[in-house]
């Protein structure tokens, strides 16, 4: 009996080895994948001269936004499709060096905001850390993510994509660029685009102000 009782216990030990073993490859090969993302995405989250697509669909709304990136200088527009609303709805906005000009436009009106009243401000690069080049995940938040994350291959965009799902959040991710191809956060799904080195100070151009009314 007590010869039986050694043997069922060895065997429930070894089998909380197994599933021990196969936990700890499944969290070291999702804290590579990780670390290797966070990596590569370091050498595009730092360029300063993109062109950034993004589209966005939640619900009846669908957003569109395109914008042009030179060394701190952007020209931003966005646009708002709904089927709430008949007016388009759109907002652009523009810095170059010290001269901001911000449009808000629902249908025919328009109203400009000038400089220091002005709303908004660059699109950033989106990659896998987020959008700031300069935050680093440290070895414990690595872990954790590692810990609750499940991470398979997938095609997204015909990019070559690590698919990252978290509780509530899918995240398409280039391999190659650590770039965020694809999000569904909640009921937002949103697919980005970038184009780097190719923008021109002509493709920055000052919007017309001339129809609208300027807020004091």
């Amino acid at each position: 009996m007590e010869k039986k009782k050694m043997k069922l216990w060895k065997k429930i030990l070894l089998v909380i080895l197994a599933v021990f073993i196969v936990f700890s490859i499944f969290i070291l090969r999702n804290f590579i994948i990780i670390s290797n993302l966070e990596n590569v995405s370091k050498n595009v989250a730092s360029k300063t001269n993109y062109i950034a697509n993004i589209y966005s669909l939640q619900s009846n709304s669908i957003n569109i936004t395109k914008s042009y990136n030179k060394d701190g200088n952007y020209l931003t527009i966005m646009q708002v499709h709904s089927t709430e609303f008949e007016n388009l709805r759109k907002l652009t906005i523009y810095k170059n060096n010290n001269e901001e000009i911000g449009i808000i436009q629902s249908g025919d009106t328009k109203i400009a905001i000038l400089n220091d009243n002005m709303i908004g401000s660059s699109i950033q690069v989106n990659t896998f850390m987020g959008s700031s080049c300069e935050y680093t995940m440290n070895v414990w938040e690595k872990l954790i993510l590692s810990v609750i994350s499940k991470i398979t291959t997938d095609e997204c965009n015909n990019k070559d994509c690590y698919l990252v799902e978290i509780p509530h959040w899918k995240m398409w991710v280039d391999k190659e660029t650590g770039l965020l191809v694809r999000d569904i956060n909640g009921g937002m799904v949103t697919d980005r685009t970038y184009n780097f080195d190719i923008v021109k100070d002509e493709d920055i151009v000052k919007p017309d102000t001339s129809d609208c009314k300027i807020q004091e």
